[in-house]
């Protein structure tokens, strides 16, 4: 078979002959004919070009040049979509992502200005935390609860932001132990209120406060892969995003298993039947609801007075009145301590019907104030999660999705944030003095005043349980409607948070929504929903949202 680039080279040399000879014909002057040669060397480093960059074996995949890159090299196609391969490499590289500008209107439920600028109406956002409809009601030990201002001034609010907007770098490298994977992803939604971060912190803000809407970026992703080896942040593997109903602000329904972004060591082996099963060790925090307030085994107390795990002095030490009133001087404490990483697996099926997920995670917690208290806690929990297309009514496009998920200490493993999903509740407050009561042991004098004993101290694991369904119906090619229901719950006692507490921890949330989403070009989503979410805490106090969001994205 005749080489390509003899072929190539045949074809322009023809056209360069018969181009030089008709120019000769009309005309003989010497400017032309140096516009001739320039003409010839221009075609002849094209050709060049061409012949390297023509250098494909039958497979498809470009052959790497000896020597590195070489001048005048053409970019040939990666290996998996919309990734070219670096000239002079082996590595497929794509560079991709979103420009998103998301819109909540919160016809009620709104945090107005006391809240963080957010596109976020579900899991893991403002349902969370939605303003109290409070009036004239009385919580056992606390009396009367003073009324929720938020509750009145929030409706009719309106919030939009582009920190949906994402970039994503990913690689990927042939190995001889298996394909080699990196992958960086960023957002735009890293201002937190608890990171440390000053209360005026204007990329918390609007544009009005802040003069600009100066909102930060946030890693989602830092991870990189060789085999089935995984190294370093990414979602939980009790996390399955495959079976997430598709919503248009940033949180979806409640009631779904496993954390997100998180750093991780993970193993996965692929088995018969589209099947893969994966082990991981993953960052673990020791979340516990106190009468103070939440603290996490990486939550430093001190440094948020205004938030929660307030280091203010309680009105109980180890659920024993202080004496004198206020703990005598002493400082709430945070306990909680993680001891090892939480271990996580994962089973899962793929088939051209859909996919099941079958994962679970064991935890050892531990409270420990340094001082007479030092105890440990298993949490574990287990999630059954997947998808099922659905051809019936010749509907071959349409999909139900599914979580079921429950578990005791699993805390944030129930994916909606370790601030409302605890792992343990205590009545813990200050750090103990003595073993057992015996005078002098607390704030007071005399054995009347011995608080500080860690008999005092009790500390129960949390059991909660959640699920969610969701169903998308395509009314088009390029239309499509999602509608789900999620719910979760957990079981905090009130005799160990108190009444301070009652009011702030959620004991259950319900969230659903519905929507009509449309894609004008491939490459552009937009559309329209409506969210509903309800909070009610463990004093049974409640609160509802309704919610408008409104959505458009372009994707590059």
């Amino acid at each position: 078979m005749r080489d390509p680039r003899a072929r190539i080279l045949s074809v322009v040399g023809g056209l360069t002959a018969t181009f030089a000879l008709s120019v000769g014909i009309h005309s003989a002057r010497a400017d032309e004919l140096a516009d001739l040669r320039a003409n010839q060397e221009l075609l002849q480093r094209r050709i060049d070009q061409l012949a390297q960059g023509a250098n494909i074996p039958a497979g498809g995949a470009p052959a790497a040049p000896a020597g590195g890159p070489q001048v005048g090299m053409t970019m040939a196609g990666g290996s998996f979509p919309r990734s070219f391969l670096i000239p002079g490499t082996d590595t497929s590289l794509r560079v991709g992502g979103f420009v998103d500008l998301t819109m909540l209107y919160f016809l009620s439920g709104g945090t107005g200005p006391i809240g963080n600028y957010s596109t976020n109406a579900g899991n893991n956002g403002a349902v969370q935390g939605l303003p109290l409809d409070i009036h004239g009601q009385t919580v056992p030990g606390g009396g009367t609860v003073a009324v929720n201002l938020n509750h009145s001034k929030g409706n009719g609010v309106f919030e939009w932001s582009p920190q949906q907007s994402k970039l994503t770098v990913e690689t990927r490298t042939p190995t001889a132990y298996g394909e080699a994977r990196t992958v960086f992803e960023f957002d735009w939604s890293g201002c937190s209120a608890f990171s440390g971060q000053p209360s005026a912190n204007f990329s918390c803000s609007s544009s009005i406060i802040g003069g600009g809407n100066s909102i930060l970026p946030r890693l989602r992703f830092a991870y990189g892969t060789l085999g089935g080896l995984l190294v370093g942040q990414a979602n939980s593997l009790m996390n399955d995003p495959d079976a997430d109903a598709e919503t248009l602000e940033f949180g979806n329904v409640v009631g779904s298993g496993g954390r997100v972004r998180i750093p991780q060591v993970r193993y996965t082996v692929t088995g018969p039947w589209g099947s893969s099963f994966a082990v991981s060790a993953e960052s673990a925090t020791t979340d516990t609801a106190y009468p103070f307030g939440f603290a996490g085994s990486d939550t430093v107390v001190s440094s948020l007075p205004g938030g929660p795990g307030t280091n203010a002095a309680p009105a109980f030490c180890n659920s024993v009145a202080c004496s004198p009133a206020g703990g005598g001087g002493v400082a709430a404490t945070n306990a909680s301590k993680s001891p090892a990483p939480d271990l996580n697996y994962a089973l899962y099926f793929s088939q051209p019907w859909g996919h099941v997920d079958l994962s679970g995670v064991v935890r050892d917690l531990e409270v420990n104030d340094g001082r007479f208290i030092s105890r440990n806690y298993l949490g574990y929990g287990g999630q059954f999660s997947g998808h099922v297309i659905t051809p019936w009514f010749g509907w071959e496009k349409d999909v139900i999705t599914w979580h079921a998920v429950a578990g005791t200490a699993a805390g944030n493993y129930m994916n909606g944030g370790a601030s409302t999903w605890v792992s343990l509740a205590t009545n813990f407050t200050v750090p103990t003095t003595c073993a057992t009561p015996i005078p002098g042991c607390g704030t007071g004098v005399g054995a009347a005043f011995s608080n500080q004993a860690a008999s005092n101290v009790l500390i129960h694991p949390v059991t909660a349980w959640g699920g969610n369904v969701g169903y998308q119906h395509w009314w088009a090619p390029n239309l499509r409607s999602n509608v789900a229901f999620g719910i979760a719950h957990q079981d905090v006692s009130t005799n160990l948070i108190g009444p301070s507490q009652d009011i702030v921890v959620n004991k259950e949330l319900v969230t659903a929504f519905v929507n009509l989403v449309w894609n004008p070009v491939p490459f552009i989503t937009t559309g329209v929903e409506y969210f509903w979410g309800h909070r009610q805490v463990v004093a049974n106090l409640k609160g509802d949202e309704n919610v408008i969001v409104a959505k458009f994205r372009v994707t590059f």
